[in-house]
């Protein structure tokens, strides 16, 4: 996001990435949208989207587990909340990447 003069933020465009049928529960895949791979997740019908990129070594977190609502790398083992996307452990400290989800009628779209 960019802010203007007066401080106003400008929101990003909301982009569709995927209809909610083509993601099961409690499972996760990656579609590319323009510049970005973006790691869509499925937690028992809420849906999370997150740069498909650990921040520890950017390995693919697509490679890794999901097991609730934890994300696990699947490379160093780096966990995260996908509520918040906080770190959950040592490995790393740094937050993953988030985008904000819309749900319209059976779409997913995802702010870029």
């Amino acid at each position: 996001m960019a802010s203007n003069e007066l401080g106003w933020l400008m929101m990003g465009k909301y982009v569709r990435i995927a209809e909610k049928q083509e993601i099961p529960k409690n499972k996760m895949q990656v579609f590319k949208v323009e510049d970005h791979e973006i790691l869509v997740v499925n937690v028992e019908g809420d849906f999370y989207a997150f740069e498909n990129r650990c921040p520890h070594m950017g390995y693919s977190l697509y490679l890794g587990s999901l097991e609730g609502k934890v994300l696990t790398c699947g490379f160093h083992y780096a966990k995260f909340d996908v509520n918040t996307g906080k770190s959950l452990g040592q490995v790393t400290h740094e937050p993953l990447m988030a985008f904000k989800v819309k749900i319209q009628n059976s779409s997913i779209l995802v702010e870029l």
